[in-house]
């Protein structure tokens, strides 16, 4: 008893060094935070959205924020009558494969054009758009949107088949993670409890194998965009396998599969023999892994952040999850005396581990949100922002039926444990639900909306501006200018505006704004050229010769 005891006393400390050994780590990662906007997006293009050009160029070019997949991509540039234009040599650069680009026709005669283009990104998302030009001045721009970027949105399949390959895989980890960490050889070594776990372990690996293999047809109607019928063809599978980042992790996780086939069946065989059990437990990390490499975080800056960030997320959520389900199934421990006592210990032993996912899953989806999310406004007005506010809420809830779970186990209650475990169960459903849409939308760094920040210079002046919509193309610009009581500034002789990206080297842009009345100018222009981060240094001349200089650094969306 007293080495029960001081096992659990030491698992107890393990706990808690790890726990801060992982929050001051990721506190320390937390000041070097990256940004991913996930589905690829232009950071500038040649001619830029509605550029007027004097003469007609020799070829056009976009340029992304990340590398692009070297298939299914298309570069295409159309005339005003629909007629095709360009030389039908489209394709990435050589040397810069964030680049895709392609030749016109010689001679092209003053009017209106378009850029029709597609490239899939790096985590494997379609994105299309047009970026509309016109050669010579007196045509119309065009002021439509049809012109925006557009991403991949899942669908049915696609949620579908990628839940079913999460869940699977969380409650494959979760039955071995109980078999290794958290149930007791009396349990382990129950025929009961063992006939439940080897059901439940090969209906998981059935479950996780059909949604692998279903995954490659899926994968390649997403990239081509061509329906289930027609991507099942050698050419299409081929070129996913061959040409895409995807295709790479499918072949390895058919291969992990395989061995993870072979080590379960040897679990059974030795009835749950420990090496067999961390062979095949080792095997389904590798599947969660694989994961990892198709997602958003392979677009960040920092992949060396946040794929380990993301990897750790989704494997303490499979893990809690998973040992939720196996929780579930057993529950018929709880209702015989012979058992009873050691299903509440197995639950008191499981909470403590809770804890460690739950510090995992906060730290982890924390630090993330910062890669993908810019700001508050983007939580609330893009798709992204909207879908991690729910899972965030769902989580919170979640938590609260695990600290009474913890509580009833603790007090071995079993009165209201059954509903409460199935309703924790249940929320981990919907929250693995919600996973599948974040891993599958464009992140709100794509979107960060209106830009509206306010500097004060050390006279206690404030200089407030403003950037609508804040997006590559045509913007308007407003300058607020309070003296230290809060009231308009007079005696402006001018005001300029000057534009510089962070990205790349482009050279400077001013911009002077009109007078609208009293400490208040406007301007509207296209000097946001390209997303991505953007200086805007502000200068103010008096009539008196004096200046007011500021600079406000802005994030610009590409839609």
């Amino acid at each position: 008893m007293r080495s029960f005891q001081k096992a659990g006393s030491d698992r107890v400390k393990q706990l808690k060094y790890s726990s801060l050994i992982i929050t001051v780590l990721y506190l320390f990662l937390f000041f070097y935070p990256s940004f991913a906007s996930a589905h690829a997006y232009i950071l500038k293009s040649t001619p830029y959205e509605n550029e007027i050009i004097q003469e007609a160029p020799k070829k056009v070019s976009i340029e992304f924020d990340e590398k692009i997949q070297t298939s299914f991509h298309s570069i295409e540039v159309f005339d005003s009558s629909g007629k095709r234009v360009d030389q039908k040599n489209g394709g990435v650069n050589a040397e810069n494969p964030s680049i895709i680009e392609c030749n016109l026709d010689k001679n092209l005669p003053n009017g209106t054009y378009s850029i029709q283009w597609r490239v899939v990104s790096s985590d494997g998302h379609p994105v299309q758009g047009v970026i509309p030009f016109q050669i010579g001045n007196g045509g119309a721009q065009d002021s439509s949107n049809d012109h925006e970027s557009k991403g991949y949105s899942p669908k049915f399949d696609l949620i579908i088949i990628r839940w079913l390959q999460y869940m699977s895989n969380a409650c494959f980890l979760g039955i071995l993670f109980f078999s290794l960490f958290v149930l007791r050889k009396e349990l382990l070594n129950d025929t009961w409890v063992f006939t439940i776990l080897s059901k439940m372990a090969k209906l998981s690996i059935m479950i996780l194998a059909l949604s692998i293999i279903l995954s490659l047809p899926l994968q390649a109607t997403i990239e081509s965009g061509l329906s289930w019928g027609k991507v099942l063809s050698v050419e299409v599978f081929s070129d996913i396998l061959e040409n895409t980042l995807f295709g790479e992790m499918w072949i390895l996780q058919i291969c992990c599969l395989f061995f993870v086939f072979v080590a379960t069946y040897f679990v059974h065989k030795t009835n749950f023999k420990p090496l067999w059990i961390w062979i095949s437990f080792v095997l389904g990390i590798g599947l969660i892994l694989s994961k990892t490499f198709t997602s958003h975080a392979t677009s960040s800056t920092n992949v060396y952040l946040t794929i380990p960030l993301d990897f750790i997320h989704l494997l303490s959520a499979s893990i809690w999850i998973g040992s939720i389900v196996t929780l579930v199934a057993l529950i018929p421990l709880s209702r015989k005396t012979d058992t009873k006592t050691l299903y509440f210990d197995t639950i008191h032993r499981f909470s403590k581990w809770g804890i460690l996912f739950v510090l995992l899953l906060t730290i982890t989806g924390f630090c993330s949100s910062i890669s993908f999310v810019p700001n508050l406004r983007s939580l609330l007005f893009t798709d992204y922002g909207r879908v991690l506010l729910g899972k965030i809420f769902l989580l919170m809830i979640m938590m609260v039926f695990a600290a009474v779970n913890f509580v009833k186990g603790k007090r071995n209650r079993e009165t209201g444990l059954t509903s409460s475990l199935w309703g924790e169960l249940l929320l981990g459903i919907s929250i693995l639900i919600l996973s599948v849409l974040l891993t599958n939308l464009p992140t709100a760094m794509a979107s960060p909306g209106p830009f509206k920040e306010t500097n004060k210079d050390k006279q206690g002046s404030s200089i407030t501006f403003e950037a609508t919509p804040n997006v590559i193309g045509e913007n308007d610009f407003v300058l607020s200018l309070k003296n230290k009581k809060g009231q308009p500034m007079k005696g402006i002789e001018q005001v300029t505006l000057t534009f510089t990206s962070l990205e790349m080297d482009m050279g400077d842009d001013t911009k002077t704004l009109t007078k609208v009345k009293d400490g208040k100018y406007k301007g509207q222009g296209m000097n946001f050229n390209m997303a991505g981060r953007w200086n805007v240094h502000v200068h103010v001349l008096t009539k008196d010769l004096e200046t007011i200089d500021t600079d406000f650094k802005v994030r610009v969306g590409s839609q």
